[in-house]
């Protein structure tokens, strides 16, 4: 994971979207320059910029006194000592002088006819002349406001002495120094990097935290009981973290880059209580991606571009980079139609199999960041596996009209059963994180799904009230589908009714829908509860404890009926014996079913009475059809 985060890192520098090693971005911009020229002694001006922001040296300072080389705030590169607000910074001196010795440093390390080192003598000169506080400008900084320096003539006219390559280096070397880890007689630990390898200068913190919610360390000890390598009292402050400071660094900044990029992540959980989020929770959960090869890909005759193939692959994960409560679905067609169709690269030589998707999960855990997942595989297994988890899900709705299959945070929400009583809105993903990793490693990995889904999954059908949410079940069932389907045959047969399965739990749930369908039209559908509001439980958990009362009542009380109106009943009644004689063929009626029946009962129920409200829709269309010619 490391290693492949540190190519990331190093593709993203040489494109420029990465600051360089030591730098990262401020809260605060760049509001003054001072300009100077070599060949004018006494030429001075401060420039007011609109709001320059650039990234700058790094050395994630908080309350010490830490010089930044050649950009800093004021009360440093000027020794400024006005605060907002008018009070005066006691530090002042201190941090001006820090900022001299942090100069003299840098041009210390240089060759004694370096251009940069001559520079490097005239800002002092010029610093040192008091010329910068005779300047109008001068009145109207304030202690903590970025300045920087320019020089307008010579080899770096109009450059920010702090980004040339030789400060850069200077910069890298200085924090190196500022982070090391000492030995007891004060020398820098060294050791091999368990990022690079190389035998260097051990770090003791990594300036830069990682960005989920708020910024915090992705490495870091601080108790004893975290290094066990180690024996004494307060260890964690003589140890290190096993790598050096400049792949550390480039770890973090790479890792903030993915979490600022809207193509490079997703929130897939939040843990949230009564509306209020919980930052600081193991529970949220953060999924970032990236390709190795930021290469086009062929879908048909389609060339479709890096960013529009993440977009597309990562739909699962929901429509946009956070979760939302008004967030529309994804639209998961799009996605579909994709992977029907071979992928290729652009060329001969660009081979899909040798590109590769990353996805890592993170998670916020007390302060530090935890990883809670990391995979790879290669697109031509992605294009494979997401196309069998979509597959294994597509099933029809309870109208048996429209087939469907669902994005993480619609399943995530859906078999949460304490969302069943709730309003749409106030809905929450289930609290179980592992079940959403499952899903990603099912759906990228064609790993099995979670066992926990498919528990969750059959606790939402035994709440009646499901039975009032079709959006909810449909989503409920679809999971149920994906649990028992997936990567086994029956895929394509059960995304509706399947008069041919041979399970005695499917065909359970089938007698329950036919017998509610016999209540139905004997009461000519004016009916508020049925038997399934009652013997649902009982019917899917033990069936043969109810089923034979349930049967009987039907064939003495409602079929009479249906023959009597005429409201089909010869077809009503051939569908129930033949379901009855398969069940007597599988054996009878199940005494018991474990999870998996129950499962199977679910799905035989919903795809029955599917099948029934087909037919009716198809009748009124027919109708509507007939009264539309006669006219």
């Amino acid at each position: 994971m490391f290693r492949e985060l540190i190519e990331l890192g190093r593709r993203l520098e040489k494109e420029k979207k990465l600051p360089p090693p030591g730098f990262y971005y401020y809260g605060q911009p760049i509001k003054w320059v001072v300009h100077l020229r070599h060949d004018k002694p006494d030429f001075v001006y401060i420039e007011e910029t609109n709001n320059l922001d650039r990234p700058r040296p790094f050395c994630g300072r908080t309350s010490g006194t830490e010089a930044h080389p050649f950009v800093d705030e004021a009360g440093y590169a000027l020794g400024v000592v006005r605060q907002k607000g008018g009070n005066s910074d006691e530090k002042a001196v201190a941090k001006h002088r820090a900022f001299l010795d942090i100069l003299e440093k840098a041009k210390n390390s240089m060759d004694t006819n370096d251009d940069t080192k001559i520079t490097v003598s005239i800002m002092q000169s010029r610093i040192s002349s008091k010329l910068i506080e005779k300047l109008d400008a001068y009145k109207n900084i304030l202690n903590k406001d970025w300045v920087s320096f320019v020089f307008d003539d010579g080899l770096f006219a109009g450059q920010h002495l702090y980004e040339r390559q030789e400060i850069q280096l200077f910069w890298q070397q200085e924090l190196k120094d500022r982070t090391r880890q000492d030995t007891d007689t004060g020398n820098a630990k060294r050791g091999a990097c368990s990022i690079c390898g190389q035998e260097l200068q051990m770090a003791k913190k990594i300036p830069v935290g990682v960005k989920l919610y708020k910024p915090n360390p992705f490495h870091s000890y601080n108790k004893d009981s975290f290094v066990s390598q180690l024996t004494g009292a307060q260890i964690f402050k003589k140890t290190h973290l096993g790598q050096c400071v400049i792949c550390g660094d480039a770890i973090a900044r790479t890792l903030n880059y993915l979490t600022e990029s809207e193509n490079h992540h997703k929130i897939i959980t939040q843990d949230k209580t009564k509306g209020k989020l919980n930052t600081d929770s193991p529970k949220n959960q953060f999924a970032l991606f990236w390709l190795k090869e930021e290469q086009p890909v062929k879908v048909g005759e389609t060339i479709i571009n890096p960013a529009e193939l993440m977009q597309r692959a990562t739909l699962i994960m929901g429509s946009g980079p956070s979760v939302k409560e008004a967030a529309p679905p994804p639209d998961l067609s799009q996605l579909e139609n994709m992977l029907n169709i071979p992928w290729t690269g652009t060329d001969s030589a660009a081979k899909i199999a040798d590109n590769a998707f990353y996805l890592l999960v993170l998670s916020p855990n007390k302060g530090r960041i935890a990883v809670r997942d990391w995979f790879d595989v290669s697109l031509d297994r992605l294009q494979h596996n997401l196309k069998v988890f979509l597959d294994a899900q597509r099933i029809v709705d309870t109208k048996g009209i429209e087939k469907r299959c669902f994005g993480m945070p619609e399943v995530l929400k859906a078999i949460e059963s304490a969302n069943i009583s709730k309003e749409a809105y106030k809905a929450t993903e289930i609290a179980n994180p592992n079940i959403s990793r499952g899903l990603l490693r099912t759906a990228y990995l064609g790993e099995p799904p979670p066992s926990a889904l498919l528990e969750a999954a059959v606790m939402c059908m035994r709440n009646p009230k499901i039975f009032e949410k079709p959006e909810i079940q449909h989503i409920v069932m679809s999971t149920i589908k994906l649990v028992l389907t997936h990567r086994k045959e029956g895929m394509k047969e059960m995304e509706t009714l399947d008069k041919s399965r041979v399970n005695s739990g499917y065909l359970c749930g089938c007698l329950l829908a036919i017998l509610e369908e016999a209540q139905f039209r004997a009461a000519r559908w004016k009916i508020n509860t049925t038997l399934v509001d009652r013997f649902y439980g009982s019917a899917s958990s033990a069936p043969a404890s109810v089923f034979g009362t349930l049967v009987s009542r039907a064939t003495t009380d409602h079929f009479p009926k249906i023959r009597k109106n005429q409201l089909g009943y010869q077809e009503l009644e051939t569908r129930m014996e033949s379901v009855q004689t398969a069940i007597k063929e599988a054996g009878g009626f199940p005494k018991t079913c474990a999870l998996k029946e129950q499962a199977e009962f679910s799905l035989g129920f919903y795809h029955q009475r599917a099948e029934f409200s087909a037919i009716r829709e198809q009748k009124k269309l027919n109708k509507i059809k007939e009264e539309s010619n006669e006219q």
